[in-house]
């Protein structure tokens, strides 16, 4: 349900951004001698619903290349991707343009959900209408 896809250059008021890498959290993969754990902040707590919007264009902007470059997953406040730190620098653009597509889908999906939920309150106040015209339209002794 949230296979929503626009344009990511439409600017977006949800505000999720990459703001550094936590050089804390960021470590190496056990086992291997250059593939890292790689730690970004984001500028905020994701709202519900969100990471599975940015897996979503994350995957879509990398059809086609190796699988270990499709696993870039939101944990808390924190983006996650598994590489090479040497190679970092190369995927960042690609990160930031899937959180602004993320950001954009997520806010189409929320008008969406307003617009539906505004649509059954009115179907409601209809219905209470109907049933307060007809009980006013009947006369008892």
């Amino acid at each position: 349900m949230l296979e929503l896809k626009e344009n990511p250059r439409v600017e977006s008021t949800i505000g999720i951004r990459i703001r550094a890498i936590n050089t804390d959290k960021t470590r190496r993969l056990i086992g291997s001698e250059k593939v890292y754990q790689v730690y970004f902040e984001l500028s905020g707590p994701t709202p519900q619903g969100w990471s599975t919007l940015f897996e979503q264009e994350w995957k879509a902007l990398n059809v086609g290349q190796p699988l270990v470059l499709q696993e870039a997953t939101v944990e808390r406040a924190f983006l996650m991707m598994q590489c090479p730190l040497g190679e970092v620098a190369g995927h960042l653009p690609v990160l930031k343009q899937a959180v602004a597509a993320a950001n954009t889908a997520y806010e189409k999906y929320k008008r969406e959900q307003a617009s539906e939920q505004k649509e059954r309150e009115d179907v409601w106040k209809n219905e209470r209408k109907s049933v307060e015209d007809l009980a006013k339209s009947l006369h008892f002794d």
